[in-house]
């Protein structure tokens, strides 16, 4: 509780700064007119949006020097990143609005990068650093017209970093920091990360090239009950390269080709299960993960008068390997999205589309092989999306998607999203939304060549969500938002408890919430910021998922070159499995950068769980304690 009040102390003297509304009379409300892509797969100003989409923008990636991907997302509201408090090597949930990772749809440069290979068919997002990202939007809710499968409870996309317009562009950055526990608390230098970023264009040619390798020690992934005898130390190592090539063939065509290569390797621990009792206690291992994945792709931008026509195509390929067991995965995944947006006028717009994918797995474990070309599935998907933005503030937006599966057959999704901008004053504006859709989530290749044998077919999780909020802007100054969600989710997908292989899950599961935020800028220097998400379902589906969450951050710009910035997270109490109580706790974190030499160096640094807060996200496995970063990053 002193913590509490302390941090709600500082900030509330910030809120009292002197001259808090001076110099702004004239400062353009930018919320507006922010360019968004997520929520209609075209350009379009965030204004003419029926929903709330969060942006992550490269502002606020640049002031957050020494974050990772995943904790910028896990400050956005409605999002939860289980595991990210943990070691490097921590299996990852994305829980979005009370889902599980197969129910997010992660996109790189609207490119859905999910693994049909894994459990839970999600992309690792340890796999790409943040220094070769410019954006990243979150939209959230029910959004498989647009992206398919995954897309039941969010989307994630995060969009690449664009080329320079100089012929030679780097920048080049490197940092240092502590990996410790709360009980374990040191100053040794355990985790350490650098970067490489080439970028420019030569005539018609545009090239992207970024090089990336981190790597932590120092923290057992199992706690050992017995304070003063910790576990062996978990280690941690990535390696990943990026290359983009663009060829303007002229200003109406583009031609594009990527590629990527990510590796990681971690040690990671298990339990020790009571025959009787069934009981399990953590247990000190010397298991390993190691992971490859390649991507690549083709790409195309043609525009026209009314338009413009795009063509996304992707290859990957993914290998993870455990040992001592020895067990293999190996998953492949070919696909295309080819769209066209036709604008008829200012007013009206229509997007066509078709994708497809198909998938395939080798899998070598001792309970559950599956041979190279025995797991096989693909599918189509044609879709149609129907925008109208008015100039009297009525939007409304409407789709549907068919989906096209080899082994269950065919399904259809839908939305609708109407919407309203009004002026509240000269200074005031305010938009209402509401929208009803459906999903789908397709079930991993693991799932379907290992269900139920007395199962003919293993159907996909289909997801209902309805949605109403509202958004306020109260000049440049301060602006509000809320979200009240309602959803459904029927055949999801499970495990037979006696046999453990894959089933339908019978019933109607549901999930409702509200999510706020709030941000203010009282003076030029300073902006403030508060979200809170509650979230309420059945318990047994609540594991791991906290009801309530709260994150408050003040940004401060003490100098003209020094960026600073205090926040404060609470994340309420919750379960995991087997009955396990986790305490709720309180995080306060610490960033600052100072630039020099024209912005070309900049120095920054960071203090996280300030207060060295001891608590669990996954019971019985470690969490970070108190620890500081340093870093370096060169434009040269």
């Amino acid at each position: 509780m002193k913590k509490q009040l302390l941090i709600v102390s500082v900030l509330a003297c910030l809120f009292v700064s002197k001259n808090s509304f001076s110099q702004e009379k004239n400062e353009k409300v930018e919320s507006l007119d922010e360019i968004i892509i997520t929520a209609t797969k075209f350009e379009t100003n965030k204004k003419n949006v029926g929903k709330t989409v969060y942006k992550i923008t490269q502002e606020i990636i640049q002031n957050s020097a020494g974050k990772t991907v995943m904790d910028l997302l896990n400050d956005v509201p409605g999002i939860e990143i289980n595991g990210n408090f943990s070691t490097k090597g921590q299996n990852l949930g994305y829980y979005i609005r009370g889902g599980r990772n197969r129910q997010v749809a992660i996109l790189i440069d609207g490119v859905n990068v999910n693994d049909p290979s894994s459990f839970g068919g999600d992309f690792d997002l340890r796999q790409i650093d943040i220094q070769q990202i410019e954006s990243i939007e979150v939209l959230k809710g029910a959004s498989s017209t647009l992206y398919g499968t995954g897309a039941a409870t969010g989307v994630i996309n995060i969009i690449l970093k664009k080329a320079s317009k100089k012929k030679f562009n780097g920048v080049f950055s490197s940092s240092m920091g502590s990996n410790s526990s709360s009980e374990n608390n040191n100053l040794s230098a355990e985790e350490f990360s650098t970067n490489f970023n080439f970028n420019g264009t030569v005539g018609k040619v545009d090239y992207l090239l970024a090089l990336n390798a981190n790597g932590s020690r120092g923290l057992s992934a199992a706690e050992n009950p017995d304070k003063n005898n910790p576990f062996e130390e978990d280690i941690f190592t990535r390696q990943n390269m990026l290359l983009k090539i663009n060829y303007t063939l002229n200003k109406n065509l583009i031609l594009g080709f990527f590629g990527s290569i990510d590796e990681f390797s971690t040690d990671f621990d298990g339990f020790n299960f009571d025959p009787i009792t069934f009981a399990s206690s953590p247990a000190d291992r010397n298991n390993n993960l190691s992971s490859n994945q390649k991507r690549a792709g083709f790409n195309v931008d043609y525009n026209y008068e009314k338009g413009v026509l795009k063509i996304r195509t992707f290859a990957t390929d993914i290998n993870r390997r455990d040992t001592p067991s020895n067990n293999f995965f190996n998953g492949e995944v070919m696909g295309f999205d080819v769209f066209n947006h036709y604008k008829f006028n200012k007013e009206f717009s229509i997007l066509t589309g078709f994708a497809s994918q198909f998938q395939d797995m080798e899998q070598l474990t001792l309970f559950s092989p599956i041979e190279k070309g025995a797991g096989k599935q693909h599918f189509y998907d044609p879709y149609l999306s129907v925008n109208y933005f008015s100039n009297l503030g009525f939007i409304f937006n409407a789709g549907t998607r068919l989906n096209v599966h080899s082994e269950y057959g065919s399904n259809v999704v839908f939305n609708v999203n109407p919407a309203y901008n009004f002026k509240l004053n000269t200074t005031s504006n305010a938009k209402v939304f509401a929208s009803y859709s459906t999903a789908f989530v397709t079930p991993t290749l693991s799932e379907i060549f290992t269900k139920l044998p007395s199962i003919e077919k293993l159907l996909p999780e289909e997801d209902i969500t309805i949605e109403t909020g509202f958004e306020l802007n109260f000049s440049s100054k301060i602006s509000l938002n809320a979200t009240f969600f309602y959803r459904e989710e029927i055949n999801k997908i499970g495990y037979d408890p006696m046999t453990f292989q894959t089933i339908n899950d019978l019933g109607t599961f549901f999930a409702r919430g509200v999510e706020t935020e709030i941000s203010f800028k009282p003076i030029k220097k300073l902006a403030l910021l508060a979200n809170h998400t509650y979230i309420q379902r059945a318990e047994s589906l609540m594991l791991k998922i906290p009801r309530n969450k709260f994150f408050i951050k003040a940004d401060y710009q003490l100098f003209p070159s020094t960026f600073t910035a205090l926040s404060y997270r609470f994340v309420d109490e919750t379960k995991d499995f087997g009955d396990v109580d986790l305490h709720s706790y309180n995080l306060v974190d610490f960033f600052i950068n100072h630039q020099i030499l024209d912005k070309k160096v900049t120095f920054y640094g960071s203090m996280t769980n300030i207060f060295n807060e001891n608590f669990q996200e996954i019971a019985s496995f470690t969490t970070r304690g108190r620890n500081y970063n340093l870093g370096l990053r060169v434009q040269l």
